[in-house]
């Protein structure tokens, strides 16, 4: 081989190392990224799942209360609407 064609060869020798190391630091930067944006979304999922337990909090606390009060106020129905569920429950499981 002539001069030329050694200096040719070694100027890609050189250019495929450069592109190998940019790719390398491409797929570094890529991974990095990537990871950043999942732990971004499990913290919005987390923000997300403690916004549903405190409402769902307060809808139970809400029942409850609305309960409570209908119970104060219909004892006497509350009392037959347990027996009878009571009762369902009893033979449906019975069988």
């Amino acid at each position: 081989m002539d001069e030329a064609a050694k200096s040719e060869v070694e100027a890609l020798r050189a250019d495929f190392k450069k592109i190998s190391e940019d790719l390398k630091g491409l797929t570094k930067t890529i991974t990095q990224l990537t990871a950043k944006q999942a732990a971004e979304s499990v913290d919005e999922l987390k923000q997300k799942r403690e916004q549903i337990e405190t409402q769902l909090r307060k809808a139970a606390g809400d029942a409850r209360t609305t309960l409570e009060e209908q119970v104060r106020e219909k004892p006497f129905n509350t009392l037959l609407i347990a027996f009878a569920a009571g009762l369902i429950l009893g033979r449906g499981l019975g069988r």
